[in-house]
């Protein structure tokens, strides 16, 4: 039988397809409720046993768990493609990219050996670091950043409880795909902007 892990994996791994379905769904001319019911339908199918393993648990060997942060925003943009929420505004969807560039760039080059510290360590409790955590999600509610506050808590949460494998924190607040998704949609909005301003 599954674990709670396994199975929350390829749920995660299944959302981010049906996710990344809807919004290309959402680009043809379908209504919202089609679009919807086909990336549910993608979402199921993910999830359904082809030969031993589901396709999930194929792409879940590939990728990894994903982050908790990765989950919601997924979530968001599930819900926002349902029409149940509005786009966030510019200036908060740059700050929340650019915190998780921050983030990835203080992570990954230090911890594959750039320097002799390894901030990956701080993930397995150290205090100092959960409690600039806190600092962060406070900093985000108070300046309406819904979805930092909201996903720095729930990762931090989910570390606590156990949920996935990993024992350490940063495995919960981050994951490569979504790095690489902040960069490369940072550079896109910040470019945009400049073009606009041109």
């Amino acid at each position: 039988m599954a674990s709670f892990t396994d199975l929350t994996g390829l749920a995660g791994i299944a959302l981010a397809v049906a996710a990344l379905s809807g919004k290309a769904l959402a680009r043809l001319p379908l209504s919202k409720r089609l679009s919807a019911l086909s990336a549910g339908g993608v979402f199921v199918l993910l999830l359904l046993p082809f030969g031993e393993l589901p396709p999930a648990a194929y792409v879940r060997g590939m990728v990894g768990d994903l982050s908790i942060t990765t989950l919601v925003l997924l979530g968001y943009v599930s819900i926002r493609n349902l029409g149940g929420l509005p786009p966030l505004a510019s200036q908060h969807r740059i700050g929340s990219l650019l915190l998780l560039v921050l983030a990835a760039c203080a992570l990954y080059p230090l911890a594959l050996g750039a320097t002799a510290y390894d901030p990956y360590r701080l993930g397995y409790g150290e205090p100092w670091f959960l409690g600039l955590l806190l600092s962060l999600a406070l900093t985000g509610s108070v300046l309406r950043l819904p979805l930092v506050a909201l996903s720095i808590s729930l990762a931090v949460l989910a570390w606590a409880a156990g949920w996935y494998e990993s024992g350490n924190l940063w495995d919960y607040l981050l994951d490569p795909a979504l790095s690489a998704y902040a960069l490369l949609a940072l550079l896109q909005a910040l470019f945009g902007l400049r073009h606009r301003a041109e």
